[in-house]
């Protein structure tokens, strides 16, 4: 008995067999090329960055000298830088003034002495000789209070004096640092943006170029990932195509189908035979 077998093709849509191939035609294309690779660059320092580096550098101990200054002003010899370069003649003329008036006075008490007529006496000479010592003790006195009073200024304007050095070593130093954060701060900028067509090129500029290179570069790849959700996400359109197919007989069919139509043949021929004896009898 003939068996016959059937085979059932299913295929896409032409079209979409076409865009299929196309997709493949591109993966193809990039097979070996590896991803797209850019490495990540780093911007230096910018002019303003360095600068502000250089200026700290140079700042460190700034404050020395006032600091140094400060101290010889606060030390006992540096009050010696402060005192009044007239002083000794104010001193001294205040011992000639003192001395004046006690003169004076000596030459009174003459007068009365002699208007007593005690002049030359013992009484006259102790009290000439009391005038004297207190007339000196009255200069020791005046030039001594002179003199602390001088030291005294002189101390006050060596205390402010040092005072003031410290102070403008520190307010140096705090400009100076004000300045090298104002560098610092203007320095971070333009390192991240950049400044100028052929200035210095900041790190958003070089991470831009970045991206946009490696979007250049990827584009294909996501042209073809693009595609291929196309493609997933259109129902398949497919056709079917049977064709059925009937196995040519056997050896041994032939032989019987041969003997069987001999046979027949054979019947016929008798049969034709004995049709013609009987007309002719």
């Amino acid at each position: 008995m003939a068996t016959q077998t059937q085979e059932v093709t299913q295929r896409l849509a032409p079209f979409q067999e076409q865009f299929l191939q196309d997709i493949f035609a591109q993966a193809s294309a990039l097979k070996g090329a590896g991803m797209p690779y850019e490495a990540q660059q780093l911007a230096g320092l910018s002019p303003q960055q360095l600068q502000a580096v250089q200026q700290a550098q140079a700042g460190v101990g700034a404050y020395q000298p006032y600091l140094q200054a400060a101290q010889q002003y606060a030390a006992p010899s540096g009050v010696q830088q402060f005192f009044n370069p007239f002083e000794q003649q104010a001193v001294n003329q205040a011992m000639q003034d003192i001395g004046r008036a006690g003169q004076m006075q000596q030459q009174q008490l003459g007068a009365q002495a002699v208007g007593q007529g005690a002049f030359g006496g013992s009484r006259a000479a102790v009290a000439g000789a009391e005038l004297g010592r207190s007339t000196m003790e009255q200069q020791a006195r005046t030039a001594a209070q002179m003199r602390q009073t001088g030291y005294a200024q002189a101390q006050q304007a060596a205390q402010q004096a040092a005072q003031l050095q410290a102070g403008l070593g520190a307010q140096a130093q705090q400009m100076g640092v004000q300045d090298t954060n104002t560098l610092l701060g203007i320095g971070g900028l333009t390192q991240q943006m950049g400044y100028g067509p052929t200035g210095f090129v900041g790190q958003a500029e070089l991470d831009v170029n970045r991206q946009n290179l490696l979007a250049q570069a990827s584009s294909p790849y996501q042209e073809i990932g693009f595609l291929s959700d196309i493609f997933r996400g259109v129902p398949a359109l497919q056709q079917t195509t049977s064709s059925t197919t009937t196995p040519p007989p056997s050896t041994m069919s032939q032989i019987m189908g041969l003997g069987i139509a001999g046979l027949g043949a054979y019947g016929n021929a008798m049969q034709g035979t004995g049709n013609f004896l009987g007309m002719s009898r």
